[in-house]
C-alpha cells in the first residue's frame, strides 16, 4: 500500500508540474514570434542601400514600394454590383472550373476574360481599356501580385505542369473573389 502510494504521489507531482510549467512558461514558438517580432521592430532598414535583383532599373522607391506592406485594396473604390450581377459572377466561376477541368489552357483564358470583366463592371479599371484584365502597377497587394503571376504562367499554359496551372487557376480565383467582394465605399 506505501509503494502505491507513492507512486500515485509521483504521478500527480509530475502532472501538477507539467500543468504549471505550460502556464507560465511559454512554448518556443511563442517565444519565437515575440523575440522575433522585437528583433524586426528594432532593426533599421536603409531602403536607399538596398542592392540585389529587383526589377530592372527600379528605384530605391519603387524597391521600397514592393516590400513595404500596401493597403490598395481600402484604397480601391469599387462600383456596387446587383444581386443578380453577383449571382452571374458567382455561377460564371463555376463554368470556368468545368471548362478548366476540360482544357486547363482555355479554362485560364477564360477566368482572365471573367475577371476582366468583373474588374470593368466595378468600375476598377477605365471602360476604354484595351486589355481590361491587364491591372494598373500601383496595384501591389498580394492577390493582385499572384494575379499577374497566375497570367504569365497561362501565357505559356502549353510548357505548364498540371500542377502549375492548377496554382494559376488558384492565385486567378483568389484575386477574382477578392474583387467580388470588394465593400464600396460609402459616398
Amino acid at each position: 500500500m506505501p509503494v502505491t502510494a507513492v507512486i500515485v504521489a509521483a504521478l500527480i507531482g509530475i502532472v501538477v508540474g507539467w500543468q504549471v510549467r505550460r502556464l507560465f512558461v511559454p512554448a518556443p514558438a511563442e517565444r519565437f514570434e515575440k523575440e522575433f517580432a522585437a528583433l524586426a521592430a528594432d532593426t533599421p532598414i536603409d531602403w536607399e542601400g538596398l542592392q540585389g535583383p529587383g526589377p530592372a532599373h527600379a528605384s530605391p522607391a519603387a524597391v521600397r514600394s514592393l516590400i513595404e506592406p500596401t493597403s490598395d485594396v481600402a484604397v480601391l473604390a469599387p462600383k456596387n454590383l446587383s444581386p443578380e450581377d453577383q449571382d452571374y459572377y458567382a455561377s460564371s466561376w463555376q463554368n470556368v472550373c468545368g471548362e478548366f477541368a476540360e482544357s486547363p489552357a482555355s479554362g485560364l483564358e477564360l477566368a482572365r476574360h471573367l475577371t476582366g470583366n468583373l474588374l470593368l463592371n466595378r468600375g476598377l479599371v477605365p471602360a476604354d481599356t484595351a486589355r481590361p484584365s491587364d491591372l494598373p502597377a500601383s496595384w501591389t497587394f498580394s492577390s493582385a501580385c499572384g494575379y499577374r503571376q497566375a497570367l504569365r504562367a497561362s501565357a505559356s499554359a502549353s510548357a505548364q505542369t498540371e500542377p502549375e496551372l492548377r496554382r494559376a487557376l488558384a492565385l486567378i480565383e483568389d484575386f477574382y473573389w477578392e474583387m467580388l467582394t470588394l465593400s464600396t465605399v460609402p459616398e
